[in-house]
């Protein structure tokens, strides 16, 4: 996203600071405490900022009404030790506008926190009065709604009933509204941007329906967030701490998600630890922050982050989630489970100790639990992939193929240049024998930059079913290339690194490659679970030079070439590998799968298209091997001489190196 098009750089910092100012005093006595505090914390970024005492003065009697002002402020007292239902009843006669919002807001409240409380357990289901009390909510508010009495405020109220039904269209078109009569009403464009659930109707909203304030600049970015365009965001939130928000604590925690999202672990870090700096106290999005400790492996840093979480809050939420990471990073999987489940009694709407709980039930081998974890976390948030991932796995581990592979496709749907569900995806395949798919799979996995460095392995291991000798070969010197490059230090790695080289010294030395088969061999004796093997390929190397020398020496016809040429006439190859690197020098998409659902007659609208890459083989056996691979992006056909020497055949197999942070 181009600079040019951010609003704020058409927006004078010192407007946005007044009308923060003013909304933080405006939003107080309307009870929205978030709305509030988001106001008060980017406000508190703006470095050498004077309020204006005048317009510190509201007199909130002119609003309300010298009428119905004790009662408002008599219910408002109510709302803040939640005491919903009081609170609504104080207000049940009063006309004007906030006192009907605080009214019909109180209500809403007290619907949610009698639905929490009346949960006998986590996975209990939802309760039928929970569902009438807001249908009557619902018609009360459009009647309201119909005769045009709703403010922005009230349609917030009326937008997020609606969302509770999951009347998702409606929810949109009623915040839209709200935010059109109040373009700074926060709560509004963060309830639309959960909504949002694809690109197309993100375009739809930015293009058409919302005005151009700046609050639409990050919920612009929050959208592209969740939708994984993670570098678009990070775009909008640097323009904002270049214009003075740098200090900020929601756009370096929005910052430090993207990071995640991104997978650059130690910037996500280095963000993080700068909030902590900022605000020390601060515990929102320190989950995460726990998250990024966990797959980094930093068990002191963890345990320090747990235990200033535990002094600060031990009721938090988050310091639930955080004590319960520390405890599956030291493998008390029993523990973390009762501090996910402490978690989701305090916020039964809490996705991560959702996602997380179903984490910990598989390592415990508990697949039911973690189904139902998956599943409530997909319920709240249908864009969690990490859930959509968690399932697949699940039944993957049920070896139930098929829902394993309609709940991996929906991960990927979510990210689709993540290799590890394309990874996922291949495997699925493979145990289906659905081999064409499998080895597409990786290839893509491969293109798209193989975050765990398994494809390539996984890929000749499908070629050795297939009985495709060369490409095994060629798989395998492409990810001993790779791993010089890389130098990964991984055990399982390493034992792909061992049997890459075995293989190939074997290739090698049944195609009497005799130098080639001797490094690969060397290579074999770092490996203890090889060691033996290469010595006896050494062994018979050794006897294939002693032959050729009285060979040399008996015909006396100087050096003889024996090396023969690898690649014969009635060898079969899969172009769609080989082409690879001319795909990436020509600007196209890397994307080369079609994956099919149509043998799940189980699974609807399943069918995904990772672009499309068919390849057409035609083999002639008295002339040799004749392949076509027509990759079907901008026109372009790419096609290969069969014709080629063995050698230019291996050296054409370039794949472009993948890069990893």
């Amino acid at each position: 996203m181009s600079s040019l098009k951010i609003i704020l750089n058409k927006t004078n910092t010192s407007d946005i600071a007044k009308e923060l100012q003013s909304c933080i005093i405006t939003y107080d006595y309307y009870g929205l405490s978030r709305t509030q505090k988001w106001c008060c914390e980017m406000l508190s970024s703006i470095e050498d900022y004077i309020p204006n005492e005048d317009a510190l003065k509201l007199d909130f009697n002119e609003i309300v009404g010298s009428k119905e002002f004790v009662k408002f402020k008599l219910a408002m007292s109510y709302f803040d030790l939640k005491e919903y239902q009081r609170a609504a009843y104080y207000l049940e006669d009063c006309e004007s506008q906030p006192s009907y919002f605080l009214h019909i807001y109180s209500k809403y409240m007290a619907i949610m926190k009698k639905n929490a409380d009346n949960k006998a357990d986590l996975f209990n289901n939802i309760d039928p009065d929970y569902l009438n009390s807001l249908q009557s909510l619902r018609s009360t508010l459009s009647s309201k709604y119909y005769k045009k009495q709703l403010d922005a405020f009230g349609l917030y109220v009326y937008a997020i009933v609606l969302n509770k039904l999951k009347l998702y269209d409606e929810a949109i078109n009623i915040l839209i509204e709200s935010i059109k009569k109040r373009p700074s009403l926060w709560c509004s464009w963060i309830e639309l941007a959960s909504l949002v659930k694809s690109i197309e109707t993100l375009n739809s909203l930015n293009h058409n329906a919302l005005p151009q304030h700046w609050m639409k600049d990050l919920f612009l970015a929050n959208c592209y967030m969740e939708l994984s365009l993670s570098e678009e965001a990070l775009n909008i939130y640097s323009v904002y701490c270049q214009k003075g928000f740098a200090k900020s604590i929601y756009i370096k925690s929005q910052m430090a998600k993207c990071y995640d999202n991104l997978r650059e672990g130690r910037e996500c870090k280095q963000t993080f630890e700068f909030i902590r700096k900022l605000d020390p106290y601060n515990l929102d999005f320190m989950d995460i922050y726990s998250n990024v400790l966990f797959v980094l492996e930093e068990h002191v840093q963890l345990a320090i982050l747990a235990q200033e979480a535990c002094e600060i809050d031990k009721y938090k939420p988050e310091s639930c989630c955080i004590i319960g990471n520390y405890y599956s990073l030291q493998n008390e999987h029993h523990k973390a489970v009762s501090y996910f489940q402490r978690a989701l009694k305090l916020n039964s709407n809490y996705l991560q100790a959702w996602t997380l709980m179903g984490h910990e039930f598989m390592e415990l081998k508990n697949s039911t639990s973690a189904i139902q974890s998956y599943t409530n976390a997909i319920d709240l948030n249908p864009k969690d992939y990490r859930a959509w991932y968690g399932l697949g796995q699940t039944y993957e581990i049920l070896k139930l193929y098929s829902y394993s592979l309609y709940y991996y496709k929906q991960a990927y749907l979510l990210r689709p240049n993540d290799s590890r569900f394309i990874v996922a995806l291949g495997d699925v395949y493979a145990k289906l024998e659905k081999w064409d798919e499998a080895k597409r799979c990786y290839i893509k996995a491969y293109t798209v930059g193989d975050y765990e460095g398994s494809s390539l392995c996984k890929l000749a291991k499908v070629y050795e079913k297939l009985n495709e000798p060369i490409n095994v070969a060629i798989a395998y010197d492409q990810f001993t290339e790779d791993q010089k490059i890389l130098k990964t230090n991984s055990t399982l790695l390493n034992q792909e690194l061992s049997q890459a080289y075995k293989y190939l010294a074997n290739f090698y030395l049944k195609k009497m490659k005799l130098d080639q088969a001797y490094e690969a061999a060397t290579k074999c004796l770092d490996f203890p679970e090889t060691r033996q093997e290469a010595q006896s390929i050494l062994s018979q190397i050794a006897q294939a030079r002693n032959s050729i020398k009285e060979q040399e020496s008996a015909t006396g016809s100087g050096s003889s070439n024996v090396d023969m040429e690898i690649g014969s006439s009635n060898t079969q190859s899969d172009n769609g590998l080989l082409n690879v690197n001319r795909i990436n020098q020509r600007g196209l998409s890397p994307s080369l799968i079609v994956l099919d659902n149509s043998d799940n007659p189980n699974i609807n609208d399943t069918n995904i298209s990772i672009n499309t890459m068919n390849i057409n083989q035609n083999t002639e056996s008295s002339q040799g091997t004749s392949v076509e691979a027509q990759v079907n992006s901008n026109s372009t056909h790419i096609q290969q001489d069969s014709d080629s020497e063995s050698e230019h055949f291996f050296s054409n197999f370039n794949i472009k190196k993948r890069t990893l942070n």
